[in-house]
């Protein structure tokens, strides 16, 4: 299995979206470094600057996320793919080298992420994949079909009915990472991708005892009240006896949606907190390593910083910002047991109080080490 098609979301950038593909290629780079990979992303460009170096020779493409626009454009959905199907048949001659090149696959994998949602006009496009797949797989019924650590909801009844019945069957194995995606019929439920990051050392760390003692990576929230709950609530955290002094970082996970909190005047009336707070924009995450040491807490918005703090160790609160996408996601890492706080900002009497489970992560270590076997023995067997 020599031509290896990997599908992601990442080059946004979006640090959980770009972790999920350094931990893959990290993995081909330790076990299946013989492969010939592509990785097809919305923009390719960026792509070459966030993961150029961590694999040889990878061929950066967009040629499935061209066909997805422009079956979008053209009026298909999940119910009614023809467009789609007409313009990998012949209907989009501008693509027709990198569909090609794509029939030519010998495995195609949809890797981990939470792209696809009915309720939100940038990710209900991705449900086109599946047809977009199956028409591959029409044409080359030898290409093995892969997907792991999807998150598949929310999604309506109908959508989960054409899934099951219509696509996931023709997938070699098709894993989700959270109990309500696993209850389409065909998944397996599995951990998120990134759990496999610590084992294969594909989490970059900057590790240094100067470091902020309290680390923040909040996004924009659905509403002003939730944000100005949860902004007093934070202040009330940083202003108590044990965290008066302490440091405090501002992570960056998504430009520019998650530098609000430091850059805003908010803080010009809390002076004493502006005074202890640094900012680390996504570039600096992503070249030079998250600002980590230990005994360091963690507070954030974002999924995948709430997957890696919790490998990490570290006790954390996971901020809900509103809407079912993220408690869902949140949640699922909660039935795990990392044992991170879930803070809902409205709740009465809300209070920041980061926790960690360290006896349930052993558990979730092992888990994340069978994946990584699975992957070597079942996805990407030696030939």
């Amino acid at each position: 299995m020599n031509k290896v098609y990997l599908i992601s979301t990442a080059g946004y950038p979006n640090y959980g979206d770009e972790q999920i593909v350094r931990t893959w290629l990290k993995f081909f780079s330790k076990n299946r470094a013989n492969v010939e990979l592509t990785l097809d992303v919305p923009f390719p460009a960026r792509a070459q600057f966030l993961f150029g170096d961590d694999f040889p020779h990878v061929k950066f493409v967009d040629t499935v996320w061209n066909a997805i626009y422009k079956a979008e454009h053209d009026g298909a959905d999940l119910d009614h793919p023809e467009a789609l199907i007409a313009a990998l048949s012949g209907g989009d001659p501008r693509n027709q080298a990198g569909i090609d090149f794509l029939l030519r696959a010998d495995s195609i994998h949809l890797l981990g992420g939470g792209y696809f949602d009915v309720t939100s006009e940038a990710f209900k496009k991705t449900y086109l994949f599946f047809p977009l797949l199956k028409f591959v797989k029409d044409q080359n019924p030898k290409v093995k079909l892969l997907a792991t650590g999807l998150g598949l909801t929310p999604i309506t009844p109908e959508y989960q009915a054409s899934l099951a019945q219509d696509y996931i069957p023709i997938f070699d194995y098709l894993g989700v990472r959270d109990a309500r995606s696993a209850e389409i019929a065909g998944t397996t439920l599995e951990l998120d991708d990134v759990f496999m990051a610590k084992k294969l050392d594909a989490i970059q760390l900057d590790e240094n005892s100067a470091h902020p003692d309290i680390l923040l990576a909040i996004q924009s929230f659905a509403t002003d009240e939730q944000r100005d709950a949860f902004l007093n609530e934070l202040v009330a955290y940083l202003q108590t006896e044990e965290n008066a002094k302490k440091s405090i970082g501002v992570m960056e996970a998504m430009i520019e949606q998650d530098n609000w909190l430091f850059f805003s005047d908010y803080f010009d009336q809390y002076p004493e907190i502006k005074a202890r707070m640094t900012f680390f924009g996504f570039w600096d995450l992503w070249q030079k390593g998250l600002p980590y040491k230990e005994d360091q807490v963690w507070l954030s918005t974002r999924y995948h910083f709430h997957v890696i703090g919790a490998l990490l160790g570290v006790k954390g609160t996971a901020v809900l910002v509103g809407g079912d996408y993220y408690e869902n996601k949140h949640h699922s890492l909660n039935e795990l047991g990392t044992g991170w706080q879930i803070l809902n900002p409205l709740d009465e009497h809300a209070t920041i109080q980061p926790a960690i489970n360290s006896w349930k992560l052993m558990g979730i270590r092992q888990n994340a080490k069978n994946k990584i076997r699975m992957a070597k023995n079942d996805l990407y067997p030696k030939k």
